[in-house]
């Protein structure tokens, strides 16, 4: 009895203890409190936004130009001479018509004194044929008559012949005469018949000595290399006292008041651009020097297309006052082409997908296809230029680039760009 008692209580001990345990997870389940239950809330995404102003704009070209001139020179030598001085240095800015370059005279001069001995010579002997001419003219009177004397003796001598009165040496004397006469008659008209062809000859003569005369002054007055217009000398070539041979360069300047800004447009750009110059529209580039702004004009494109190159050139002059620029500077352009009416100035930033922009509705994204007219450069910032016929002004557009940026998402406006 006392066994089976005992068994009992083994058995039973346990088996309180586990329903004690079950008992007590159950009870501090049921007593455990009931956290509170959350609702799901969208996510806002904080952005920026800009407001869209409706205008009439031009889109704009931003071009990297370079400073040049057709007005290049290189001045060089006429003669062969030492150079006498250098009166003015590289970088130096000269008139027209002042010396940059003086050559020693000497030799020159020494050229034009003969030029004009030559001259004198020929002219003096224009005078001697004149005077001849009219010698020969009243000589040929005198000689005609002298034939006639001489003719008359003959027949003189032949008369008395006839009597026997004379001999054959003194008939052959006379006609020797007469015959010595009339040669030197014919020889006299000659001469006078020669007297334009002398006087034609000697004429040319002078005008080859007088053109070589000009010459020789010409080279004279070319032994001071004066500037050909107002420029500034870029180069001199010579020192005083070296002796340079004629076509030797001497100095190089270019022309400031004829420095013309060339910039390559892009080809997508040139036909538009060829269109309206055509049309006789003026198109206005701008660019800024230190804290001026300056206004250029397109005058021309180029007629040829550099191998490689990606556009045309097109050469701009300076609009009002010439700024102070140096040959070859690089300057930055904003040319603006024709005005497009009812068009939006956007942040590059507010672009997705190429021709996507968002918009904000209730706040929510509302994506709006918009047309690119090109970028607008304002404030010193890139804009683009667009067109749509879904926005107005007065629309919020996104300016914060969003990665996850779709049709309804939720957003929260933090900070409005200014009006552009």
């Amino acid at each position: 009895m006392s066994a089976h008692r005992l068994l009992s209580k083994r058995i039973l001990v346990p088996l309180v203890l586990v329903l004690v345990t079950v008992l007590l997870v159950w009870l501090f389940s049921a007593l455990k409190p009931t956290p509170p239950e959350k609702t799901a809330e969208e996510r806002t995404w904080p952005v920026r936004v800009t407001t869209l102003e409706a205008a009439a704009r031009a889109p704009q070209l931003r071009l990297l130009g370079r400073v040049e001139t057709p007005y290049s020179s290189t001045l060089t030598a006429a003669v062969t001479a030492n150079v006498a001085a250098i009166p003015v240095l590289e970088g130096q800015a000269v008139q027209a018509g002042e010396i940059i370059v003086e050559l020693a005279r000497d030799e020159v001069e020494l050229l034009v004194a003969q030029r004009q001995a030559d001259v004198d010579e020929l002219q003096a002997q224009l005078a001697t044929e004149q005077n001849q001419y009219r010698a020969d003219q009243q000589i040929v009177e005198r000689e005609q008559e002298l034939v006639a004397l001489a003719r008359r003796a003959l027949e003189r001598e032949q008369r008395l012949a006839e009597s026997n009165l004379t001999s054959q040496t003194r008939i052959d004397q006379a006609r020797q005469a007469l015959q010595a006469a009339e040669l030197s008659l014919i020889n006299r008209r000659l001469a006078v018949a020669n007297h334009d062809s002398r006087m034609a000859s000697l004429q040319a003569r002078l005008e080859r000595a007088r053109a070589l005369l000009a010459q020789a002054r010409l080279d004279l007055a070319s032994t001071r290399v004066r500037a050909p217009f107002d420029g500034v000398v870029t180069s001199i070539e010579a020192s005083p006292g070296e002796r340079v041979r004629a076509g030797e360069a001497l100095a190089s300047l270019y022309a400031t008041a004829e420095l013309e800004v060339r910039a390559q447009i892009p080809m997508k750009r040139v036909e538009n651009i060829r269109q309206a110059l055509a049309r006789g529209e003026t198109l206005v580039a701008t660019s800024s020097l230190g804290e001026q702004r300056f206004e250029l004009v397109l005058d021309r494109l180029s007629g040829k297309v550099d191998p490689g190159a990606g556009g045309v050139d097109g050469l701009f002059h300076f609009r009002q006052e010439q700024p102070p620029v140096t040959l070859n500077r690089s300057i930055d352009l904003r040319l603006n082409l024709a005005a497009r009416p009812d068009t939006f100035t956007v942040p590059v930033a507010s672009l997705y997908d190429e021709n996507t922009v968002y918009r904000i509705r209730d706040g929510r994204l509302e994506p709006v296809p918009v047309t690119i007219l090109g970028d607008r450069f304002e404030d010193g910032s890139q804009q683009l230029l667009v067109q749509s016929e879904v926005l107005q002004g007065g629309d919020q557009v996104l300016v914060t680039q969003l990665p996850n940026a779709l049709r309804g998402l939720k957003v929260e406006v933090i900070e409005a760009e200014p009006l552009p």
